[in-house]
């Protein structure tokens, strides 16, 4: 059996994004993220775009499988292709495929879901830094902790967080203590990944002399600092350890994180231990 569960996620003004994970006998064996064709003009246009592209893969991953069944969380615009579907069999190239609705918790529709929102970073048009593992990396402790140098990232605000946005607190401080953490990031949801529109303010406000100047007369110098990933920004993460970066390039700076304990407490207790 042929499994297929899409989503989509419209955007207004911005570019909409259709997530689609393949099953085959109950194993997967595909995932993507494709744009949405032309300008939808709503969520229901973008539904039935994504189960448009899930009756594309079901030909690409057709074997000989004896049913295909496409799910999505869109009751209308599972309606209408469950009604298409019964008047215009040519249209499926003799493929028996059955449309079902599913809700966006049940795990493999959350998938689509969650691919639907985040567009691969190491495709888009944004410059990326190698990404260096502090696990064993004396050196890089060492210099946190001797040179006191600045460590920035980002967590994230709960409070002020809804279902359509996310806030993010900048938070920069030394192996000592807290030097800034008043700058708020409300983000919206979609589009080019979240973490990645998060990035790209930070990077633009760390690029104005205004903001340098004030974080300056705190006492702060991003010059050889470091921008460590945490779960909060995994997702800036790419191919071959390269990584988007809230600092602009014009900044030297390194970015580090641990593979398993990405919390900033996890670097913090490494570093004391090279005081």
């Amino acid at each position: 059996m042929l499994e297929i569960y899409c989503d989509s996620s419209f955007n207004e003004g911005e570019d909409s994004y259709i997530g689609c994970t393949v099953l085959r006998d109950g194993k997967q064996i595909h995932q993507s993220t494709t744009k949405v064709p032309d300008a939808p003009q709503n969520n229901l246009h973008c539904e039935l775009a994504a189960l448009n592209f899930a009756i594309t893969l079901s030909k690409i991953f057709f074997e000989g499988d004896q049913d295909i069944t496409i799910y999505n969380d869109s009751t209308e615009a599972v309606k209408a292709f469950q009604k298409e579907s019964q008047e215009n069999k040519k249209k499926f190239s003799g493929l028996n495929i059955n449309f079902e609705y599913i809700p966006r918790e049940k795990v493999n529709q959350a998938i689509a879901d969650s691919l639907s929102k985040k567009f691969p970073i190491f495709l888009l048009n944004i410059p990326t830094c190698k990404v260096e593992s502090f696990s064993r990396r004396q050196d890089i402790l060492s210099d946190i902790a001797q040179k006191r140098r600045n460590i920035l990232y980002l967590e994230k605000v709960e409070e002020k967080s809804t279902n359509k946005r996310i806030c993010y607190r900048l938070i920069i401080r030394t192996l000592d203590k807290v030097l800034s953490d008043d700058r708020l990031y409300l983000i919206r949801k979609g589009g080019p990944g979240t973490q990645v529109k998060a990035a790209e303010e930070i990077r633009k406000d760390l690029s104005d002399p205004m903001i340098l100047s004030s974080l300056e007369a705190k006492g702060i110098r991003l010059e050889n600092s470091y921008f460590l990933l945490t779960d909060e920004t995994w997702g800036l993460r790419g191919t071959d350890n390269q990584t988007c970066s809230i600092l602009p390039s014009s900044i030297r700076h390194r970015i580090i994180c641990d593979e398993v304990d990405r919390s900033p407490q996890n670097l913090l207790r490494r570093a004391e231990r090279f005081r």
